[in-house]
C-alpha cells in the first residue's frame, strides 16, 4: 500500500513540474506594432513648403503642407509610442533635408537606438491642387515585394477612414521611397489646397512639437489632423499583424 502511495506522489509532483515548466514559458510576441522599429518622416520642412493654401501662395500661405506633415507624424509617433512602438523621426522640425538625407537619418537613428534595422519608413505627405475643390487620397511606394503590400495597407486604411476620392497608387522612383533599404510608403492622404480640408487645418490649436534653432516650433492640430493619425496606425498595425 505504502509503495502505490508513493507511486501516486510521484507521478502526481512530476505532472506538477510538468505544469510549471509549461507556465514558465515566454509569452509569443504580440501581433501588431507592438516592439516595431518604425521611421517616420514628415516630407518637405525648410524653404521646402510643399503644397499650400491658398495653392500657390508661398511661404505667406495660410497653410504650408510642410506643417501638415509634422503634426501628423508627431502625432502618430505619440499614439505609436503608446501601443508600444519603436519610433524614430527622419525630419524633426523645419530642417531641409535632402531624400538621401532622410534615408540615411532614419536608418542610423533605428540602429543608434534600438540596434537594428527600421521595419518600415513611411513618410508622411499632402497634396495640392489648384482647383480648390479637388480631394482625393494617393499612396506612393517604389518596385514591388513588401513596399507594394506596404502601400495597400497603408492606402486601405486611409481609404476607409477619410472616405475620399481613391486615387490609387504611384510606382517608381518617387520622393524619398527611391532610396533607403527598408520597407517603405509614401502617404498623401488629401488634398490641402481642398477647401474642406483647409478650413479643418485652420480650426486646428496651435501646438509646439519641436524647437527650431532654439526657438518653439508651432503647428496647427485638430480633429483632422488626428482622423489622419488614427487611420495612419491603423493601416500601419493591420500591416504588421496581417
Amino acid at each position: 500500500m505504502k509503495k502505490i502511495i508513493v507511486s501516486i506522489l510521484a507521478v502526481s509532483l512530476i505532472g506538477f513540474v510538468g505544469t510549471i515548466a509549461v507556465a514558465a514559458k515566454p509569452a509569443p510576441p504580440s501581433p501588431g506594432i507592438a516592439g516595431k522599429v518604425i521611421a517616420l518622416d514628415a516630407g518637405h520642412g525648410g524653404t521646402s513648403l510643399g503644397a499650400q493654401y491658398p495653392a500657390n501662395s508661398g511661404s505667406s500661405g495660410q497653410i504650408l503642407e510642410k506643417d501638415v506633415n509634422l503634426a501628423v507624424v508627431y502625432k502618430l509617433k505619440e499614439k505609436l509610442e503608446l501601443n508600444d512602438a519603436h519610433v524614430v523621426l527622419a525630419r524633426k522640425c523645419d530642417e531641409n533635408l535632402s531624400l538621401r538625407e532622410r534615408a540615411d537619418i532614419a536608418t542610423a537613428e533605428c540602429k543608434a537606438q534600438f540596434r537594428r534595422n527600421c521595419d518600415v519608413f513611411l513618410a508622411v505627405h499632402h497634396n495640392g491642387n489648384i482647383d480648390a475643390t479637388h480631394d482625393g487620397t494617393l499612396v506612393i511606394y517604389n518596385g514591388g515585394g513588401n513596399n507594394k503590400t506596404f502601400a495597400k495597407f497603408m492606402h486601405n486604411a486611409l481609404i476607409a477612414s477619410l472616405s475620399l476620392l481613391d486615387e490609387g497608387y504611384l510606382s517608381g522612383g518617387y520622393g524619398s521611397t527611391i532610396y533607403g533599404n527598408f520597407t517603405q510608403a509614401l502617404t498623401e492622404a488629401y488634398y490641402i489646397t481642398n477647401i474642406t480640408e483647409a478650413n479643418a487645418n485652420l480650426a486646428g490649436t496651435p501646438t509646439t512639437v519641436c524647437q527650431n534653432s532654439g526657438i518653439d516650433y508651432q503647428v496647427k492640430v485638430g480633429t483632422k489632423t488626428q482622423q489622419e493619425v488614427d487611420a495612419q496606425y491603423q493601416g500601419l498595425v493591420n500591416y504588421f499583424s496581417r
